[in-house]
């Protein structure tokens, strides 16, 4: 598979000629950033001093290493290894010199990679690490963490960025290869500050660079202080944002040591994400495939860097003369045959009532997937020569989509705008102006995520038109539709095709009143509103007993807002043979 970021696994692949199985090693240092009794040190840092989980225990190197490379070639059939010395700093006195010797003399290392500070590279060091390098191939990590020198005395570093250049400018007449390490969401830091060291790490002669994120773990310095003072970390999507940005601004071939970090679950305070490591690579490749960004196309600025993967949409002209696309990813049509244009009209503009309710108010509408934008256009189109402005707010994960629509969708005679420009300057920036009345801003990413960001009891007028229940259940979930309900205003309408059991009785968990819409093809949709009296066509009571009483209204459920749509669909299957066993 083709990443979007440069794989340090690859890399030792392509340089070993097999994959490199990491060996984690605990020689018991201890750290010159840390007291005689173990106290001090950063304040982010355990009492293992971030040493491997499966090192924990083992009575000696020689057990450790045995047992660890054994596990490795039963489990992965591995072939090749790299000792990782990780848990606290290395120093390379001449008590800890013979320790390297004796492993690499011990066993079947083709590398090592050593974790250290920049003020542990001494000259005693460099000379040590220069003929070791002639023996075996060697890494130096060094714990950066930032380029922000208020943030290192902020974590107790002990040192600062200065120090950081100086020992990579020691390391590279050596030919030692150096990987750097960072951490994203540090006390106090910024997005811009992350950005700032990702620059700075761009321009270092370095081999690779480690990211994580701020994990608190208990017995830490930064443990007490969140006590005191809760102190801020990132979700998985949080992290995910800032990570594919720290990666943009690096080389596109440093290689990427990895972008999460292991913490015990008993050790761990926060976060406590949902995601393991696997989804949350495969949601960062997914993000970065979606947005069409990719490592490096920011260092660069390179015209010729494509995004790494496009998305082959199948053009199909529908019954009044519009565009749709069939997505192979999803398995289905993002209209109805009958038209993209008569879908939008007939089961979102006019039931929301927009031609008369912006006759007295700016009217602020939520457009939850965009797609080709066939609602918030008609939306527009619709209400064009009104004296009051409407704003849009879309959401939308997949950024490709776009591009092909203003590629494939044709503007027609009696459209109030250019249309084609309008979906062209959304692609390009993320915004647009199609009136002089109008404005539409473009939020790219997970929508569970994203309305998150949104002000509460804001819109008007919320359009929902996501894949089907069955492909796209993650938006038709109570929690969802709990965060949709708070973006709604007083009087506001959620507007949507669907008229299925599990997203109706969905919608009401979520504690929307609901009602039924009516099209030219007979087929309902559904209204939802903060109001009964909203309601022009409420649902009936029997149905609504139905809903609760039969199979057909179990909804569908996202307790972390996380969970991929075959979790969601699996749990709703569960719920639905316990309902029926107690039938």
């Amino acid at each position: 598979m083709s990443l979007p970021f440069t794989s340090y696994k690859n890399f030792m692949i392509n340089r070993h000629g097999d994959s490199l199985y990491r060996i984690p090693i605990d020689f018991n240092f201890g750290c010159p950033n840390r007291e005689k009794d173990g106290s001090g040190g950063c304040t982010f840092c355990n009492v293992r001093g971030s040493a491997a989980v499966q090192t924990i225990g083992s009575s000696s190197v020689k057990e450790q290493m045995e047992t660890a490379i054994n596990f490795s070639k039963k489990r992965y059939n591995a072939k090749k290894f790299m000792a990782y010395v990780q848990a606290f700093s290395a120093t390379f006195g001449e008590s800890q010199q013979p320790l390297y010797l004796n492993l690499i003399n011990s066993f079947p290392f083709s590398a090592v990679s050593i974790g250290t500070r920049p003020d542990c590279i001494t000259p005693q060091a460099l000379e040590f690490l220069e003929s070791l390098n002639k023996k075996i191939e060697v890494w130096v990590e060094l714990g950066v963490q930032t380029i922000h020198d208020h943030t290192l005395n902020r974590i107790n570093r002990g040192h600062d960025w200065k120090s950081s250049v100086d020992a990579i400018k020691k390391l590279n007449p050596i030919n030692v290869s150096i990987a750097l390490h960072a951490i994203i969401g540090l006390p106090g830091e910024t997005e811009e500050d992350y950005k700032e060291t990702a620059n700075a790490f761009s321009r270092l002669p370095i081999q690779a660079v480690k990211i994580h994120n701020l994990h608190i773990e208990k017995g830490t310095t930064l443990a007490l202080e969140n006590t005191i003072n809760p102190v801020k970390v990132l979700d998985e999507y949080e992290f995910g944002d800032q990570l594919i940005e720290f990666m943009r601004r690096l080389p596109p071939n440093l290689p990427i040591m990895r972008f999460t970090t292991d913490t015990p679950k008993d050790e761990l305070i926060a976060p406590k994400w949902n995601m393991d490591k696997q989804q949350f690579k495969n949601y960062i490749v997914y993000q970065m495939e979606c947005r069409e960004v990719r490592q490096g196309d920011l260092f660069s600025k390179r015209k010729d860097m494509k995004p790494i993967k496009d998305i082959k949409l199948k053009s199909i002209k529908t019954d009044d003369d519009s565009i749709t696309f069939w997505n192979p990813l999803f398995k289905e049509h993002y209209h109805s045959m009958l038209g993209g244009r008569l879908e939008a009209m007939e089961k979102y503009i006019l039931p929301s009532e927009l031609s008369e309710l912006i006759k007295s108010k700016n009217v602020r509408i939520l457009d939850i997937c965009f797609g080709l934008g066939y609602n918030s256009l008609s939306a527009i189109n619709s209400v064009v020569n009104n004296e009051k402005k409407i704003e849009i707010s879309a959401l939308e994960i997949d950024k490709r989509v776009l591009r092909h629509a203003f590629e494939k969708i044709d503007n027609h005679i009696h459209d109030s705008f250019d249309w084609k420009k309008t979906l062209n300057n959304l692609y390009k920036c993320g915004f647009s102006f199609p009136t002089e009345n109008s404005h539409i801003n473009l939020i790219l990413g997970d929508a569970r995520y994203t309305i998150q960001k949104l002000p509460n009891n804001y819109y008007d007028i919320i359009f929902l038109d996501a894949f089907s229940s069955q492909k796209n259940s993650e938006l038709w979930s109570i929690e969802f539709f709990k965060l949709i309900y708070k973006k709604l205003n007083k009087n506001g309408k959620l507007l949507t095709y669907s008229s299925s059991g599990p997203v109706r009785s969905s919608m009401i968990s979520g504690g929307f009143r609901i009602g039924k819409t009516l099209s030219s093809n007979n087929k309902e949709g559904t209204i939802a509103v903060k109001k009964n009296e909203l309601l022009k066509h409420p649902i009936l009571e029997d149905e609504l007993k139905m809903l609760f009483t039969t199979t057909k209204g179990i909804p569908f459920r996202d307790p972390s807002l996380t969970n991929s749509n075959k979790e969601i669909l699996r749990r709703r299957e569960e719920e639905l043979l316990i309902f029926k066993e107690k039938k």
